[in-house]
């Protein structure tokens, strides 16, 4: 059960630093978007990262909004 939680948590640090890179590098705000989405919502995910991930939305919307 540990080794589980240490491959999720290692595989959804990974997907933040991806969706962090889209957002802050590439301004791909799509593929940030989903990537938060999803790490802010599914259940397994550890809830540092998914607090971070629903932080990240907050920006994510505020940026969406000034470009549009």
């Amino acid at each position: 059960m540990r080794r589980r939680y240490e491959i999720i948590s290692k595989v959804c640090q990974e997907l933040s630093e991806e969706a962090f890179k889209s957002y802050a590098g590439k301004r791909d705000y799509k593929r940030a978007l989903e990537i938060y989405t999803l790490l802010a919502t599914a259940d397994c995910v550890p809830r540092d990262i998914s607090n971070f991930s629903k932080n990240m939305l907050g920006r994510l919307s505020k940026k969406i909004e000034e470009n549009t």
